[in-house]
């Protein structure tokens, strides 16, 4: 298997997991990229984008990142749609998702996105040492604030941010980015990632 990738997922394919498949099927084919080409720009394999598109597998925070890269479209356009206006998220409730399947991950998990919203939230959760992903860009903007524990925010340029509860740091996206979680305690995240329509400058 390629980074990124884990085995099928147990128990049949939810309503979620075949929402996102058709999705990113159904982008790959609007885009006519043959499903070899988007698995090779991704960095995972062919068999996995096959689970992927069949709604046999759940994709990790980061591959969903990476396909839409290669898609040239945003995560949200690969989640299911929310017609909603109104979107609450209790505490507690859902499940999260690992930023990279690997045990060591720390969870995500999205409170709001959705095809055509332009924010995305996210509550990330990370133990002292937990991975929290590689350098990574994708478009548009990301801000992040520190609820609890202690991180460092890496960006490309060699400038490094350390972050404490209540503090928080603004960066384009486009900027090759990763956290580390440092210190002692949990680090609960919130990460919102907004979307900028291609063609407008980050």
């Amino acid at each position: 298997m390629s980074a990124g990738e884990s085995g099928p997922a147990a128990g049949g394919s939810p309503p979620a997991l075949r929402a996102i498949g058709t999705a990113i099927r159904a982008a790959r084919r609007r885009a006519g990229i043959p499903m070899t080409v988007l698995a090779e720009r991704a960095g995972v394999s062919q068999p996995y984008l096959s689970q992927l598109e069949n709604g046999r597998n759940n994709p990790s925070i980061q591959t969903l990142y990476r396909i839409a890269n290669a898609l040239e479209l945003s995560p949200q356009d690969l989640l299911p749609a929310d017609p909603a206006a109104v979107v609450i998220s209790r505490a507690g409730s859902g499940g999260g998702t690992p930023i990279e399947e690997r045990p060591d991950a720390a969870i995500a998990r999205v409170l709001v996105a959705a095809p055509g919203k332009v924010i995305q939230a996210q509550e990330v959760t990370a133990e002292p040492g937990d991975f929290l992903g590689d350098f990574f860009e994708h478009d548009g903007e990301e801000f992040v604030y520190l609820l609890a524990g202690e991180i460092i925010v890496e960006l490309d340029a060699g400038r490094s941010e350390r972050l404490l509860p209540g503090d928080s740091i603004w960066y384009a996206a486009t900027t090759p980015h990763r956290w580390r979680s440092v210190g002692t305690e949990t680090a609960r995240i919130l990460v919102l990632s907004a979307a900028v329509p291609r063609g407008r400058p980050h």
